[in-house]
């Protein structure tokens, strides 16, 4: 007789608004909110590139400091098992993985199915054991079973267990979120700019198989963008309140030179990803029109610097 625990996580899907997976991992076993977690955690107002490869990975934080803050800000406290595991260490994690679903807080497991992206493990089934995944590369809408096999090492499976702690004031972590967002400001504009500069080299885009494939992590990146940029222009208007007037009307300056960071990439492209998008990169129109955009954002980012500077100041 199989005996199955499970916890209904709704599916999680890339295009839906929440394309950073590790925060939007943590938001839902937590139950916080998905732009306070991209804002508190500073992953909201980066702009991050790969600028050999373009690998749309490099665009979305994995980093373990970004999951320090937003552990942080959603009141846990993170418990990493890196895999692979012998027969004890299998049952003492099978065992509190058990602990997890009946806590309701399912731990967070990166790269358990496909790329190294974040993903929860939200219930089992026994004998076995089979684990529940839910991934945002999952079949349907079931989550995807797994055996141990798929534990295989650092990123590859590896389980991050929470547990529950006292959060900071909403007050204290907005204020550390400015910081954050400040202490981002030159590798953002950086990274935008190579971006750019990427854009504009036709050197690199002549070969068109080469081209498909730049042009599929160009979408995925700036689809991050967007997220991101909206996130941030949510977060900074909710934490407003938390500051002096005067500080508080450059936080929605700042909101709102983001928001038109978002409508940037959002003009250029994003949701799914078909042949077109290839075709129109080879071609080069909407890839100069992408750059273009991708340039008037820049000088939106810098506005939304300098605003979030005078706040801080």
């Amino acid at each position: 007789m199989t005996r199955r625990r499970s916890l209904q996580i709704p599916p999680l899907r890339f295009g839906a608004g929440r394309e950073c997976t590790l925060l939007a991992s943590l938001a839902a076993a937590t139950g916080a909110d998905y732009d306070w977690l991209m804002g508190c955690s500073g992953a909201a107002f980066t702009t991050t590139l790969d600028l050999e490869t373009w690998d749309p990975l490099a665009a979305a934080p994995h980093d373990d400091s970004t999951l320090a803050r937003a552990a942080r800000a959603a009141g846990v406290r993170v418990d990493r098992v890196t895999p692979p595991f012998d027969d004890e260490m299998r049952e003492l994690v099978f065992d509190r993985l058990a602990e997890a679903i009946e806590a309701k807080l399912p731990p967070l497991v990166r790269g358990i199915v496909g790329p190294p992206e974040f993903g929860l493990l939200v219930g089992y089934e026994e004998p076995g054991p089979t684990f529940l995944a839910r991934t945002y590369f999952d079949h349907g809408d079931d989550p995807t079973k797994v055996g141990w096999d798929a534990f295989a090492g650092p990123a590859r499976g590896e389980p991050f267990f929470l547990d529950r702690t006292a959060a900071p004031s909403r007050e204290e972590l907005a204020r550390e979120a400015l910081g954050a967002a400040i202490d981002a400001t030159d590798a953002t504009e950086a990274a935008t700019q190579g971006w750019i500069n990427g854009l504009r080299d036709d050197a690199r885009w002549a070969d068109a198989r080469r081209a498909g494939t730049l042009a599929f992590a160009d979408h995925a990146m700036r689809s991050i963008l967007a997220d991101k940029r909206r996130a941030a222009t949510r977060f900074l208007r909710a934490v407003r309140g938390h500051f002096p007037p005067r500080a508080g009307a450059d936080l929605l300056r700042a909101a709102e030179a983001h928001g038109h960071v978002a409508d940037a990439a959002e003009k250029a492209g994003v949701g799914p990803f078909d042949a077109s998008v290839v075709a129109r990169y080879v071609g080069g129109g909407q890839r100069r029109a992408w750059a273009n955009l991708l340039e008037g954002a820049l000088a939106r980012e810098r506005e939304a610097h300098a605003a979030l500077r005078a706040a801080a100041a």
